[in-house]
């Protein structure tokens, strides 16, 4: 026994070993595909609408009148431009002499012509304004300040010469110092004058609606003026016009011939209402025209406005426009259709080989996506291409091979991609609105994927 050796064998790995090995592969295995693969974006599919909104440039049309100056002279306005003024109020004077700036210098250094809590609150409000407005593509908007802090200036100094002219007079030996302009009307003032002041829904043209050729001459850039020159102007009355151009495109597609009353909303600073509206036609072309009581002082000084009209889309299921895309499909001759009488399951007379070679025809059961009056559509994996398919009855025979691609959106509740398919009734470029009840369509909460580009059918994505 002593003389024996001993040899040791290795043991084998036991069966439990290899099978936690292989589970621990397959685990890194998953978490690196799991990290490495990029996180899929889904889309929780929801009912809505879309507001398909359509622009419009409109000409705004008032009830205007100018006023020419009596007197030639330096001009100084007294009111700021877009405000309301009453009968008696003074606009503007006019210094025909050039010596009432040496007297005003004078009279106004004293401690007694400081400007009113009132005005000062007026150039407060006129400053924040401005700044909360500026835009680098409106400079002009300086020169308008400009002339607004100027004209609450000279109002209160105005006030103040007027409660004290006896005095004034009386030290400077001075009469008519300067032509006063009153207003003769209530209104409200604008110091621009353009050509549009006596065009009316009646007279108003194509060539009105070219923004281009549009020229607005500021009065208040003015520091002479001479007698007969326009020298204000103002509108009369609250209530005033909207045109624009529209075709017959734009009539039918937002139903406008329908329509007497039109939802809109004003780019500049998205104040929106409803109001009354028709459709004018002055022989050559068509213009829309809405009528407003409001609003008229806050774009007083403006003929051309931005607007949009507001128009509810149809309602829907609503998905984004990334999540639609294409698939493959069979198309198949409707006639060929036919059913099972006993399960009544629909499908097709294929033919079918058996072991001899023989063919034979078959009954081949299959899943109809979509259906018209003139074909059906299958999935390309329901039939091999190449295959005879005949017409029960008849000797015609159809070789399935034709496609055709319907759109849709992978539906991901399962964890994979299954392809839905989906009938757009409305759309812009963000949304797309879908037909509900759709035979193997989209429903509500579906999960669908946002890039459907990316993906394709049947592929694992969790």
């Amino acid at each position: 026994m002593a003389g024996k050796k001993v040899v040791r064998y290795r043991r084998k790995p036991k069966a439990a070993a290899i099978i936690f090995g292989i589970v621990l592969v397959y685990i890194v295995c998953f978490i690196v595909i799991y990290v490495s693969k990029a996180k899929v974006q889904t889309y929780e599919v929801e009912v809505g609408s879309l507001m398909n909104n359509a622009s419009f440039t409109a000409v705004a049309l008032r009830q205007e009148e100018v006023y020419n100056s009596s007197y030639s002279g330096d001009i100084n306005y007294y009111q700021r431009e877009g405000t309301r003024v009453m009968t008696g109020d003074t606009v503007y004077t006019v210094d025909e002499t050039g010596r009432v700036s040496d007297i005003l210098a004078q009279y106004t250094s004293g401690d007694g012509n400081a400007l009113s809590d009132e005005n000062l609150t007026v150039i407060k409000n006129t400053l924040t304004n401005y700044k909360t407005e500026y835009a680098d593509s409106g400079f002009s908007a300086v020169y308008d300040l400009k002339s607004d802090l100027n004209a609450t200036v000279l109002q209160s100094i105005n006030e103040n010469i007027m409660a004290n002219l006896d005095s004034i007079v009386a030290s400077t030996g001075s009469q008519d110092l300067f032509k006063t302009a009153k207003s003769d009307k209530p209104g409200i003032v604008v110091y621009s004058v353009d050509g549009y002041e006596g065009v009316t829904e009646e007279t108003i043209g194509s060539v009105d609606f070219k923004k281009k050729s549009y020229d607005k001459q500021s009065l208040k850039s003015e520091k002479l003026i001479t007698a007969s020159d326009p020298a204000y102007k103002l509108i009369t009355s609250e209530n005033w016009t909207l045109m624009f151009p529209i075709t017959q495109s734009d009539i039918d597609k937002y139903s406008l011939s329908s329509k007497d009353t039109l939802s809109i909303k004003f780019t500049k600073d998205n104040i929106t209402g409803t109001f009354p509206f028709k459709i004018v036609n002055d022989g050559k072309n068509s213009y829309g025209e809405i009528t407003l009581s409001k609003y008229m002082i806050r774009y007083a000084t403006e003929r051309f406005l931005d607007i949009e009209i507001i128009v509810s889309g149809k309602s829907g299921i609503k998905v984004p426009v990334s999540a639609v895309t294409e698939n493959e499909f069979y198309k198949i001759p409707k006639e060929y259709l036919i059913t099972n009488g006993e399960k009544g399951d629909y499908g097709f007379l294929v033919e079918q080989s058996d072991s001899d070679g023989k063919l034979n025809q078959v009954f081949k059961a299959v899943d109809i996506y979509k259906s018209n009056d003139e074909a059906v559509y299958i999935k390309k994996t329901e039939l091999a291409a190449g295959t005879g398919i005949i017409r029960m009855d008849s000797s015609d025979r159809f070789v399935v091979g034709p496609v055709e691609k319907l759109r849709g959106v992978y539906c991901v509740n399962t964890g994979y991609t299954v392809f839905k398919l989906v009938e757009v009734i409305d759309g812009n470029n963000e949304y797309y609105i879908l037909k509900q009840s759709l035979s193997h369509g989209v429903s509500i909460y579906d999960r669908i994927i946002l890039d459907a580009d990316k993906y394709s059918e049947n592929e694992m994505i969790y």
